[in-house]
């Protein structure tokens, strides 16, 4: 393989590294976005085993959201970022929630 071949192939790689960290934020992005929208529907949500149930549905996707994180950062050090102070401050992830008590007593 001449000089340009590998030349050629090492921004190939570079290139497809560039697109699996876009696609990590962009995947991370879009949970934190489904976390925004449950956050909110809970505050209205009067119903304690509707919000219960949408806590588990929000602590999932938490999980979701920190394994995602984690795959962002690995991307970012596949190319050489080895700093992820403000991947944390870029995508802040909520704290889990707890669910309400259940008052079944009348």
């Amino acid at each position: 393989m001449n000089r340009d071949g590998v030349d050629k192939t090492q921004e190939e790689i570079v290139e497809e590294m560039a697109k699996a960290l876009g696609h990590s934020g962009d995947l991370l992005e879009e949970i934190l976005a489904r976390l925004d929208a449950l956050d909110r529907k809970m505050e209205t949500t009067e119903d304690v085993y509707a919000y219960n149930a949408m806590v588990e549905e929000f602590n999932s996707l938490r999980r979701q959201a920190l394994s995602r994180r984690e795959m962002l950062m690995i991307h970012r050090e596949a190319i050489g970022v080895r700093k992820h102070r403000y991947v944390e401050i870029c995508y802040p992830i909520p704290d889990k929630k707890s669910k309400k008590p259940v008052n079944d007593h009348v």
